[in-house]
């Protein structure tokens, strides 16, 4: 009985001989050591790119620092990046809601009154007419209104 193992073995031995013949273990390590060194430049370029991102970004960071702080005027001087942030949210909020209180007196002035009958009379119109049009209407009104009156 032992020697059925022992012939097993040595038939599977034989039978792997074929497959070890062609390995060359000279051309294995030289073709390891291509892919490793394809790696190494592979990882050298994402390096380089990841480092100019990174500058770009800090480049584009640092212009955009510099229009709040121009923006802000004194009210930025000596005062940290943080700081310059959080009083440039603070500004464009204060634009933004002057703007739609603006917008909103507008639409009321051209709502009600003496400005409803010159939009009517202007435009044919009313504000309420405009408001419920469709995009595509819109666009042909702008076209007609453009051709009856001028554009740019």
């Amino acid at each position: 009985m032992s020697r059925i193992p022992a012939l097993l073995f040595l038939t599977l031995s034989l039978l792997a001989l074929p497959a070890r013949a062609d390995w060359d273990a000279k051309l294995e390590a030289e073709e390891q050591a291509k892919r490793e060194a394809a790696a190494r430049e592979e990882r050298a370029r994402k390096a380089e790119a990841d480092a100019m991102m990174a500058a770009a970004r800090a480049k584009a960071d640092a212009a955009m620092m510099a229009d709040k702080r121009k923006t802000l005027g004194a009210a930025a001087t000596g005062k940290s990046d943080a700081e310059v942030n959080r009083l440039y949210d603070a500004h464009v909020a204060q634009k933004t809601a002057e703007a739609n209180a603006a917008f909103a007196e507008g639409q009321k002035a051209l709502s009600s009154g003496t400005g409803a009958a010159a939009m009517k009379q202007v435009t044919g119109k009313s504000m309420q007419e405009l408001q419920t049009m469709s995009d595509e209407e819109l666009e042909a009104f702008a076209k007609e209104m453009e051709a009856k009156y001028g554009g740019e």
